[in-house]
């Protein structure tokens, strides 16, 4: 039995307009097998679910100062002590920002660092399994 990842179930508020702040479930998810990324949800209602995958090592930088160009940029907002994140998503089916609390991002990722630490990402991806599985496609 492998890894079985490690989860942080939370909530952050979907901003919609200056005036429309609603809170969503967030959750997200790391497993060794997909060392570079972790994969980040929200119900925007219980029967739609928005799914996204980026760089671990972005939502890392972005938990300190501004990082990310294109599709996903993260932002701290607020003091140290009180800091926030800003997560904003955007592709051609839609734009997205939420906000909710730094604390329990970097704790989570913090345990994703234990698992397979800053620069030993190479060393957990099975070259040989996913050439298998891209060339019987």
């Amino acid at each position: 039995m492998g890894f079985p990842g490690l989860e942080l179930k939370t909530r952050m508020t979907l901003v919609a307009s200056a005036d429309t702040r609603v809170f969503v479930p967030v959750r997200l998810y790391y497993k060794d097998t997909d060392p570079y990324a972790v994969q980040f949800s929200f119900d925007v209602t219980p029967d739609k679910v928005v799914r996204w995958t980026f760089a671990r090592e972005l939502l890392d930088q972005g938990l300190t100062a501004p990082a990310g160009i294109g599709d996903v940029k993260i932002t701290p907002i607020g003091p140290h002590q009180n800091r926030r994140l800003s997560i904003e998503l955007e592709s051609p089916y839609g734009y997205a920002r939420l906000e909710g609390p730094a604390a329990s991002v970097k704790a989570w990722l913090a345990k994703t660092f234990e698992v397979v630490p800053a620069g030993q990402e190479s060393e957990f991806v099975d070259i040989d399994s996913f050439l298998d599985e891209l060339l019987t496609r």
